[in-house]
């Protein structure tokens, strides 16, 4: 068997670069990735609250001339019923169970 030919100094320093260059383009990929990412999840959670506030307001039409304050006071009344608080402990538990 021959043994490999060992590399210049030079050839090594090469190698270091060129590792190191696709090493940046990695991480630069890396980032794109994670912005794309984010911005999406942001795309998603916007579309979210917009359905949602619209089913709020298909629900009670007032709350299209309300404040935000008075359409949140609304909903924390709504959500601290004993109907709506076991509903959502229900909900929580058949979360949990599947």
């Amino acid at each position: 068997m021959t043994k490999p030919r060992e590399k210049t100094r030079e050839e090594l320093t090469a190698e270091i670069e060129d590792s190191k260059k696709k090493i940046r383009q990695y991480e630069n990929r890396e980032k794109m990735l994670r912005q794309k990412l984010s911005r999406e999840e942001r795309r998603t959670r916007s579309h979210r609250l917009i359905v949602r506030g619209a089913v709020f307001e298909s629900i009670v039409p007032e709350a299209k001339t309300m404040t935000d304050e008075e359409a949140a006071d609304l909903l924390r009344l709504a959500l601290t019923g004993e109907e709506a608080r076991a509903y959502l402990k229900k909900r929580a538990e058949n979360g949990n169970a599947g």
